[in-house]
Order: structure tokens, then C-alpha cells, then sequence
């Protein structure tokens, strides 16, 4: 009556319960733990309520899939009271260090490090040659084990100091043009690859390059072509963090995204830095911390207020609107969407850093889109300007980019399930399903796996049910 009981370790093999885990449904979870059928007595919704804290009508649209749990806090907390082991969590598990390291002291701690362009370049190949040297199921291991918070936000804000540069001298050679065309060559295909998601040889040949080349920096003196070179490590930083953060290693990505700003903060490059900021936002923003998020962006406006050009400003503004799409704060999302569009209409392509060439008309449409269709989870009225937005995307993405193509589609999909529109929905997802099955992009089908769960609510509808069935297989595949 005043809680959960003792229940045996077999008990979470039940397939109803390990189905809801894959399927990273806490309601379903929950409504697996009520009807299993090791209970000496029936547990009802009323007493399932009453341990967790929450009213009996919550905890209806928790099961039936109408209200989704998507808040950090509530899934640890109801976690927590149930009991739920650690290896059957999809979210927040805690990690011994070394388990993602080497066997004695784990990664190297990449916030705590000094921000002195000798140390940047030794932290840079202590990391890169740690995660080369630990497996797969180590790396996945630790992939939610993140640093959230003022622990996180706080260290970062000294990239707004100036930086100690390496020495003058040093019994090395400095770094010849020839060398740098080289790197920028090698990076540059390493960049082409970091666009296709995935865990295997591509980030291993990045992380690689990344190692050889913070050892290069460690013996360089100062000099332009040294910090020209920091900056094409920061680049490859970032190709590490995407590749990481595609596969849902989001321990590894946050180690490179902070890498990134290091290194682009010892090339010169305030604007690159903020751009991988940026990054880590977005980071915040898929594990549902929008507040850590919001001060990730804050901080990357601050640094380049004076000297960010339009398009890194226009970004900057849609990473804001996102935070606050989150939160459901219909105002602020569109007056910083407005000032987004305003600064975008001002750049001239021809002077931006070509690091930001990707952010082109389509990927703003597209951006704003998904952020409306955010907004729509707390404002249905929004779906219709998120459809708006997706469609004039789609209309300017260029048919190579194949994985932006499917997040539009996917996000349309998702905009007609928030508008009502369930068939509608499933005959997008259905569009573009062997796509998604081509590509080896873990945040596609995360995407996918995220409208499954949105669609739950309609699974009685056959067509919807058939949907969810092919997303799973595609999953499982």
C-alpha cells in the first residue's frame, strides 16, 4: 500500500516490460508494471498514482500514450520509486570513469583543464587516444554520463579570456605551409564522411587524425600557421562530436564539442568557437535541459556581439528560439525567430567563414520549422506555421542533402500528428522509411523513434499501428 514491492530480477525480463524499454516509453513501462503478472494482488492506477506521486488522471494519459514523459527529473524520479535496474534505463545512467577510459583514470577531465594553448593540445591527444583505445560497449557504456548545469556552463566561460599562447621557441619546426595545406586537405574529406552520422571506421579515422595532430601542435612554437592549424583541430573536434553525438554517444560529444571551442579559442576563431557552442546546445536541448542549453547560446552571443557576422548571428538566434520552444514561451520564440530572419537577411554569402556555408536559406526555413513544431507540443495553434516553414524547406533543399531531407519529412510527419492528422502523418514517415533504412544515422532514427512514440496515442488506428511496426523493424534491423 505504501509502495512498491520487492520484486525478483526476472521480473523486467517480462517482454512487455522489455519492449517498453526499447521503445523508451515510460508510460508504457509503467502500465507494463501494473499488469504484470508476478503481482500477488492487482496493482490499480489509483495505487500506482499514489506511489508516484502524480493524480490517477496523469497517470491515464501517461499509459495511453496521450501525454508524453519526456522531463528529465520525472523519469528519474519514477525510475526511482519502481525500481527499475540500471541496465534496462535509456536515459541518465551513471558511469564509473573508468569504464569509458583507460583502465586506471578514465578520459582526461576537459572542463578542468587550463586554457593555455600547450595544454589544449596535450588534452586533445590524451582523449583522442583514450576513446581509440576503448570498445564499442565501453563507449556506450558511458554515453549518457554527461555534465550538465553550472558544472558545465560555469568552466566554459573562460573561452571569453584571452588565451596564453604556446612559446616562441621551441627545438621543433614550426608548421609549414605545405603541412597546414595537407591538414586542411585530410580534414576536409574527414568532414564529408563526419555528414553521414555513424560510429565505426570514419570516427576512428577522425579521432586518428585528431591524435596526430594535437601531437604536432604540442611541439609547435607560435606562429600563424600554428594557430591556423588549432583551428582546422577544432574543425576536426567537432566532425568527432557530431560522429559521436549521431550514435548517441553523448559523453564522447561533449568531450569534443568542448575540445572544439579550446581549440578554435587557441586558432583565433571567437566565431567557430560560438558555432560549437551552438553545438553543445543542441546537445542540451535532445536530452531535454533547455535552461543549459539557453546559457550554452547566451554565452556564444556574448563572445561574438561584436564580432559575429550575420549568419553566425541568425543561428545563434535560432539556437535561442529553440530554447525557448522547449519551454513553451510562444513570445519569446518568435520575437528572437524574427530577429533571426531580420539578421539572415543581411548577410552577404561572399563574406562568410565557409564553416558556415551550410546554414543557407533551407536550413533556416527548416530549423524554424522543427522549432514551431516544438512550440506546437505546448501551442497546437503553432502546427501551422511549423508546416509552413518544413514545406518552403523542402522546397530549397538541395536533393543531395538526403539526411536533412528525411528530418524535414520527419518533422512534417510529426507537425501533422501535434495539427490531428495521424494518416496524414504515417503516409510522410511511410515516404520516407527506406531512406532512413539507407542511412546510418542514429539521430534519424531517433526521430523516428520519437514520432512512434507521439503516435502511440493512436496505435488503435490500423495504419498507425502498421507505421510503428515498420519503424521497430527498421530499429531492430
Amino acid at each position: 500500500m505504501h509502495g512498491p514491492p520487492e520484486v525478483p530480477n526476472e521480473f523486467w525480463d517480462h517482454p512487455t516490460i522489455a519492449a517498453a524499454c526499447t521503445d523508451r516509453d515510460m508510460g508504457a513501462l509503467i502500465s507494463a508494471y501494473r499488469h504484470h503478472p508476478q503481482h500477488l494482488s492487482r496493482v490499480t492506477q489509483d495505487r500506482m498514482a499514489a506511489w508516484l506521486g502524480i493524480s490517477q488522471a496523469q497517470l491515464s494519459r501517461y499509459e495511453s500514450g496521450e501525454n508524453q514523459i519526456d522531463r528529465l527529473d520525472r523519469l528519474r524520479h519514477f525510475a526511482q520509486v519502481l525500481g527499475v535496474p540500471g541496465e534496462r534505463l535509456w536515459f541518465d545512467r551513471v558511469v564509473i570513469p573508468a569504464q569509458v577510459g583507460s583502465p586506471d583514470t578514465g578520459p582526461p577531465d576537459v572542463l578542468a583543464a587550463p586554457w593555455e594553448a600547450t595544454s589544449i593540445a596535450r588534452s586533445v591527444e590524451e582523449t583522442a587516444r583514450s576513446d581509440l583505445a576503448i570498445s564499442r560497449r565501453a563507449a556506450l557504456a558511458g554515453a549518457a554520463a554527461v555534465t550538465v548545469g553550472s558544472a558545465l556552463v560555469e568552466p566554459l566561460q573562460r573561452w571569453l579570456h584571452p588565451l596564453q599562447n604556446l612559446s616562441k621557441w621551441s627545438s621543433h619546426s614550426a608548421i609549414s605551409e605545405e603541412e597546414l595545406f595537407a591538414l586542411q586537405r585530410v580534414a576536409d574529406g574527414l568532414r564529408g564522411w563526419g555528414g553521414r552520422g555513424g560510429y565505426g571506421l570514419a570516427r576512428k579515422a577522425v579521432l586518428g587524425q585528431l591524435d596526430e595532430l594535437a601531437e604536432r601542435l604540442g611541439r609547435a612554437p607560435s606562429g600563424p600557421t600554428t594557430e591556423r592549424a588549432f583551428f582546422i583541430g577544432a574543425e576536426l573536434s567537432k566532425v568527432a562530436a557530431s560522429m559521436s553525438f549521431d550514435a548517441g554517444l553523448h559523453n564522447a560529444a561533449q568531450r569534443y564539442y568542448v575540445l572544439a571551442v579550446r581549440m578554435a579559442k587557441a586558432g583565433h576563431n571567437d566565431g567557430f568557437a560560438a558555432l560549437c557552442l551552438a553545438a553543445m546546445a543542441r546537445q542540451m536541448f535532445d536530452l531535454g535541459r533547455p535552461e543549459d542549453g539557453l546559457e550554452l547560446v547566451q554565452l556564444g552571443q556574448y563572445g561574438t556581439r561584436r564580432t559575429g557576422t550575420p549568419t553566425l548571428k541568425a543561428l545563434l538566434l535560432t539556437r535561442e528560439a529553440w530554447a525557448y520552444a522547449q519551454m513553451g514561451k510562444t513570445r519569446e520564440f518568435h520575437q528572437a525567430v524574427g530577429m533571426a530572419q531580420d539578421s539572415f537577411a543581411q548577410r552577404d554569402a561572399g563574406n562568410e567563414p565557409r564553416y558556415l556555408h551550410s546554414f543557407d536559406e533551407a536550413e533556416l526555413e527548416g530549423v524554424i520549422g522543427a522549432r514551431c513544431r516544438d512550440l506546437a507540443m505546448h501551442d497546437p495553434s503553432q502546427a501551422v506555421h511549423a508546416e509552413q516553414h518544413i514545406r518552403r524547406a523542402l522546397e530549397l533543399r538541395d536533393p543531395s542533402k538526403v539526411r536533412n531531407r528525411a528530418f524535414d519529412v520527419i518533422g512534417l510527419a510529426r507537425t501533422k500528428m501535434v495539427a490531428g492528422d495521424p494518416e496524414a502523418a504515417c503516409g510522410l514517415i511511410n515516404e520516407v522509411l527506406p531512406t532512413a533504412a539507407k542511412l546510418s544515422s542514429g539521430r534519424v532514427l531517433r526521430k523516428l523513434e520519437d514520432f512512434a512514440k507521439e503516435a502511440a496515442r493512436h496505435r488503435h488506428i490500423p495504419a498507425v499501428q502498421d507505421t510503428r511496426d515498420a519503424i521497430r523493424a527498421i530499429r531492430t534491423a
